[in-house]
């Protein structure tokens, strides 16, 4: 499997259900067809302004829908609904991450790190991984905090007092061997 088949992201899914938006929209569009219709004799800016008017009636009508539903507990559902923009962010993530750990297969494969670290760092990348795929199978969005990092415990050096890491063998500043 390539590394493009792996991290692109799928084709959105066709949504073809009945929104009530949609029968708001319809409804002003009637509306504003029958305003037009009865209002004979009329100047065109005055029927294009009765248009836009309807149309605005039935835009505070969605409103008004929309913030009924909100009392009535019907917002849960959309809270938890990813945005598009939450996705992409959420898609790049998943693609770093997964782009990170083939990075570190080869890494370790090329010697460049050890076992102990190795295992550290792919299970945190993996978890991580699991967990964005979740999210973006349930259509939630995934937790926005980072895993704590681990910090190594740090020695200072006898030369000039530079604090090191505790596995360096020499200085970070003097170069003296520990």
């Amino acid at each position: 499997m390539s590394s493009r088949t792996s991290t692109s992201s799928p084709a959105p899914p066709a949504d073809t259900g009945f929104r009530p938006w949609h029968l708001y929209v319809l409804l002003s569009m009637v509306a504003a067809t029958a305003a037009v219709i009865v209002s004979r004799q009329t100047h065109p800016i005055a029927l294009l302004v009765l248009s836009g008017a309807v149309m605005a009636a039935g835009l505070v009508g969605l409103m008004i829908h929309h913030a009924l539903t909100g009392f009535a507990g019907g917002v849960e559902a959309s809270a938890r609904h990813v945005g598009d923009r939450q996705r992409e962010a959420m898609l790049r993530d998943k693609a770093l991450i997964l782009r990170s750990i083939k990075e570190l297969e080869f890494d370790r494969a090329t010697g460049k790190v050890n076992d102990t670290d190795f295992r550290e760092m792919n299970a945190r990348l993996r978890a991580r991984a699991v967990s964005l795929i979740e999210a973006l199978e349930r259509g939630e969005p995934a937790l926005t905090t980072p895993p704590p990092a681990v910090v190594p415990a740090r020695v200072a050096c006898a030369s000039c007092g530079t604090i090191n890491d505790t596995d360096a063998k020499f200085c970070k500043h003097c170069g003296r061997r520990r």
